[in-house]
């Protein structure tokens, strides 16, 4: 990968005015002829006599329904580009021929289907036709790269209900809290759909949000992908959208489900009362449960979805839309022993982990004349939780925050074809995402307080007197207050609660367990956050076919960010003119100066360019390219790493204006005019990254295929722009701040494969692979300032990992009513650091700074995924099992354990390993026929065994069941516990799901 960043400030300056606009006419100059991004494929093929063998020049070849078409040429070779993904029928005429139909021709992104055709002489009668039902290849010729794609129907026939589920049957792919291929991290995967971007540029997060009906192929690129796709480096996930046809069709499917398990881990304490036997004295506790995964709490699933014409449009403006809502309460479980006051609630059972969800899309498809198309769609979902899961606040579920959010797409495409050979598409894309997480709407909600008054002697209230007071609102209450403080009436512990207005906030030190080993019994989250990324995005691509072995594509884009937050935790209130905190507690917003507070706005730029080739020859197929891509944060870092924070300095020269002057003249700066002269703008960054992939067929039923790429990708932008102003808490201690200034990170890659047919309907692929990572985000050493005890780092492009492994893909079609496929995967991934706070942390603990390569926290070193499906008359069965060897953690010593002197060795970082997972998931169908409609019953089983995978374990044990930091019956009973130690010990979280049943019944037409 060469990295241009050695210009001149003005150089880059100059290129930041104008570079964007001359590399785009630079580039159109170059590729006149050139080609378009990663939405469509090609049908190309020999016409020929099937008596003579000799090729037909002038033979017509057209994709039946629609107006794409080609005529071979003098080696009645035929090529039709920019054909969507699908099925299609091939109509194929000629003077002196039959004409010939060429049924179930299907097209894949990127890639080209052979058709090849021998035509019949006339012999047939007038109006008979020659048909011939293709059988798609087992081996893809021109498959350079590591790839799988997924089609409509094979995902209609998994026990799968989101992309997420379809990506973590693939090859090469690790589900880990995140997607990562290949080894990387998850941020490294780029989300595609219908030929733009949709990824999450703050977190790397997929922000498509399509729904499986809505898919017409998806896409995974685990391999070197060619010059086309950027801003990634492990992975493309690129997914298709359905059309709207020339008839009108829909479906309607509704479902209802839950989960079923009988384990104690699940279960939910009813009561746990610590008593004293009157008799022995003896202290033991009273403990009853229950089991709510025993009860029917229903999953909601509702889906529609329809396409066809739009009336009285002549059939040139075609619609597609899809909806679905989804509802669950998930399975773990609390009780609302507690409201967050510390008031008893009513010990109903509350689900821990809730969620809805509504997703929507939209598309119009308007014909506007032969070769000319105007697509227009709007993908909308937005997503609410009531809270999100927080063990400590188990029995007391109101305490932990709300989180609701948004994204909505806008994308709008013209396609036009010049000719048969070229065509150009221009395409415009906005999107917009945006998340919330707060507890309450009004930041400064509290309780209504009371207070009770003792007074002396009165002894008609021998409990005291009660006062509704609001000293805050009400003058005459404050001042009655005042007298009461004075006269010494009055403590805090005298305010309470009334429990018919209990909601808002309360102080941090409410949130606290009230002994050891125990639950919270009150407090809530006091953190807000607001944030939106947005983007708008012009791509124009453009391809040609030039020759029958040489296709052509190249392509501009240029994306413009949008992104906004506001993130602070609220704080006590202080009472103005004294430094006293107002009593009870009062919320109160943090001022931005603060390090409570980060609000920000930043508009970072980007242009990329690309050229490439795919050369396709009888004996070899190449895919050369070459991108461009140039960054601009368009955003500052500190001028003197010592003193960075312009709103609360420590060198006089950047708090005064005449630092010099005596005292009483000096002039302090506003925070504004310190931030010109203490902050200073980033450079833009540029890159090229060169990509090659070949294929060389070894035979008619085997290829060999080598691809070789540089890959690069602006980090995260959360690590661009964390902590905005650089704040520090001058009071002392350590935080990490972002830099905008970071480079980018790289990925070498290489790979080597084999795709080899082995009976007339089985295949398999096996590819090795190497990444070599480079210029990872990390943290720096820590920054010392001019202030003692303070001190800070940032991120910095420092970390390495590095990956290779081996991957094996078999498949037999669908043939005798039985499909099956099989995916494996043995990997290393290992390196410096798995995340990029991790050498921070390290520090905090006084640990030195890591030279080696340790196993990563994504480290799976074996994969294993299952499909099998079969059909019998109007029944179908699939099943995916699942194998996964367990991912590394840090073990720690048990209690009582020896220790020698060769004890290091075994504690080291991720040197020991969890527990293998293993699952198996149902997909039963039964269709009918009622008139015109089509009925289908079907059940989901997911985990069907009801395994009790360990995703997470103790350090100290390697189980998730048991600890013995400390073990259970060395904790003493306390009447303060919130619990028992045993329901404390239980970690339901960290196991995987339990077993969930789904029955639902779909109706279309």
């Amino acid at each position: 990968m060469i990295r241009l960043m050695s210009y001149s400030s003005a150089s880059l300056r100059l290129l930041d005015r104008k570079g964007v606009a001359f590399a785009a006419i630079l580039l159109c100059l170059v590729s006149l002829q050139l080609s378009f991004a990663g939405t469509t494929g090609k049908i190309a093929g020999v016409i020929r006599d099937a008596e003579t063998r000799e090729p037909l020049p002038g033979a017509n070849v057209t994709i039946e329904g629609t107006n794409m078409g080609d005529a071979s040429d003098v080696n009645g070779a035929f090529s039709i580009i920019g054909v969507p993904p699908g099925e299609y029928t091939l109509v194929i005429s000629m003077m002196g021929y039959s004409r010939t139909r060429f049924e179930n021709v299907r097209v894949n992104i990127d890639m080209t289907t052979p058709v090849n055709v021998d035509m019949q002489p006339t012999v047939l009668e007038v109006g008979e036709e020659v048909t011939v039902v293709a059988e798609r290849p087992i081996v893809q010729m021109d498959m350079t790269g590591s790839m799988a794609s997924v089609g409509t129907e094979e995902i209609g026939a998994l026990p799968v209900q989101s992309v997420g589920e379809v990506l973590e049957l693939q090859a090469g792919v690790v589900n880990a809290g995140g997607i990562h291929i290949r080894g990387g991290r998850s941020g490294e995967v780029a989300y595609w759909v219908d030929g733009v971007a949709t990824t999450d540029v703050f977190s790397g997060a997929n922000r498509a949000n399509i729904e499986n009906t809505a898919i017409q192929e998806l896409q995974v690129i685990s391999g070197t992908f060619n010059a086309e796709y950027g801003q990634a480096m492990s992975g493309i996930i690129n997914i298709i959208t359905k059309d709207g046809g020339p008839e009108y069709h829909g479906e309607f499917r509704g479902y209802v489900g839950d989960y079923f398990s009988t384990h104690d881990v699940y279960q939910v304490l009813d009561r746990a009362d610590v008593i004293v036997d009157s008799l022995s004295g003896e202290t033991r506790q009273d403990v009853e449960k229950s089991y709510p995964l025993k009860d029917f709490n229903p999953i909601y699933n509702v889906e529609a979805s329809l396409n066809g014409p739009v009336p009285f449009t002549k059939d040139k403006l075609t619609f597609f839309v899809n909806a679905r809502y989804y509802e669950r309460d998930g399975y773990l479980y609390g009780r609302r022993w507690f409201l967050p006051v510390g008031l008893p609630g009513d010990s109903a059972l509350a689900p821990l982990n809730p969620g809805e969800r509504f997703s929507g899309l939209g598309k119009l498809a308007w014909r506007v004349v032969p070769g000319m198309k105007l697509t227009y769609s709007l993908n909308h979902a937005n997503w609410y939780s009531p809270r999100s899961f927080s063990r400590n606040y188990k029995y007391v579920p109101d305490g932990v925050n709300r989180n609701k959010g948004l994204t909505t797409t806008h994308l709008l495409t013209l396609s036009h074809a010049v000719s048969s050979n070229t065509f150009y598409e221009l395409k415009v894309n906005r999107l917009y995402t945006e998340s919330r997480s707060y507890l309450y709407d009004n930041p400064t909600a509290r309780p209504y307080w009371k207070i009770k008054v003792q007074v002396p002697g009165d002894s008609l209230n021998p409990d005291g007197l009660i006062y509704d007071l609001d000293p805050e609102h009400n003058k005459a209450d404050a001042a009655l207050l005042d007298s009461l403080q004075f006269l010494g009436l009055v403590s805090p512990k005298d305010w309470y609660v009334d429990p018919n207005n209990w909601q808002g906030y309360v102080s941090h030190d409410s949130a606290k367990a009230p002994a050891s080993y125990s639950f919270f019994r009150a407090g809530n989250n006091l953190g807000r956050s607001w944030r939106s990324t947005a983007y708008w995005i012009t791509k124009f691509d453009i391809t040609s076919q030039i020759n029958s072995t040489n296709q052509l594509k190249a392509g501009l884009e240029l994306r413009l960010h949008e992104l906004e937050l506001d993130n602070y935790t609220l704080q006590p209130a202080r009472i103005p003119g004294r430094d006293e905190q107002v009593v009870p507690f009062k919320p109160e917003i943090p001022d931005i100066s603060t390090v409570f507070h980060d609000r920000y706005t930043r508009t970072p730029r980007e242009f990329s360019a690309y050229i490439q080739d795919k050369l396709e020859l009888k004996d070899i197929i190449m895919n050369i390219g070459l991108r461009f891509d140039y960054f601009d944060a368009n955003s500052v870092v500190p001028v003197d790493p010592q003193d960075p924070n312009i709103y609360d300095p420590f060198k006089d020269e950047h708090i005064y204006r005449n630092p010099s002057a005596p005292d009483s003249i000096r002039v302090e700066y506003t925070p504004d005019e310190r931030r010109e002269i203490m902050q200073k703008k980033v450079d833009p960054k540029m890159q090229l990254s060169p990509r090659l992939g070949i294929a060389y067929p070894i035979t008619d039923k085997g290829v060999i295929h080598f691809s070789y790429g540089h890959f690069f990708q602006i980090p995260e932008f959360r690590y661009l722009y964390d902590s905005p102003d650089f704040k520090l808490n001058s009071g002392g201690g350590r935080t990490i701040i972002g830099n905008a200034d970071l480079n980018p990170q790289r990925t070498t890659q290489y790979e080597i494969g084999l795709q080899q047919q082995i009976a007339r309907d089985i295949g398999i692929d096996v590819t090795l692979f190497y990444r070599d990572v480079r210029d990872w985000v990390g943290t720096s050493p820590l920054i010392e300032t001019v202030r003692p005890g303070v001190a800070y780092s940032i991120y910095e492009n420092k970390d390495y990992s590095n990956v290779r492994g081996v991957t094996l893909k078999a498949e037999k079609r669908y043939t005798n009513n039985f499909f099956a496929k099989l995916d494996y995967t043995f990997q290393v991934a290992e390196g410096t650091y798995s995340n990029p706070d991790d050498a921070f942390h390290a520090i905090n603990a006084e640990q030195e700074p890591r030279r080696s390569l340790i196993p990563l926290n994504w480290d799976q070193r074996h994969t294993l995924n299952l499909q099998l499906s079969y059909r019998y008359k109007s029944w179908m069965a699939s099943l995916v099992g699942k194998y996964k060897t367990g991912l590394p953690y840090t073990p720690s010593f048990a209690k009582g354990a020896r220790i020698g002197g060769t004890t290091f060795i075994g504690l080291r970082e991720n040197s020991a390993r969890r527990p293998n997972i293993s699952q198996v998931d149902v997909y039963l169908t039964k269709q009918f026929k009622i008139s015109a409609l089509d009925i289908t019953a079907f059940a989901y089983i997911y985990n069907l065994f009801d395994q009790k995978g360990e995703a997470a374990v103790y350090s100290d044990t390697g189980s998730a069941w048991y600890t013995t930091f400390p073990k259970e019956n060395e904790v003493p009973l306390d009447v303060n516990r919130v619990g028992t130690v045993q329901d404390l010990y239980n970690r339901p979280e960290w196991l995987i799901a339990p077993r969930e049943i789904q029955l639902g019944v779909a109706i279309g037409f």
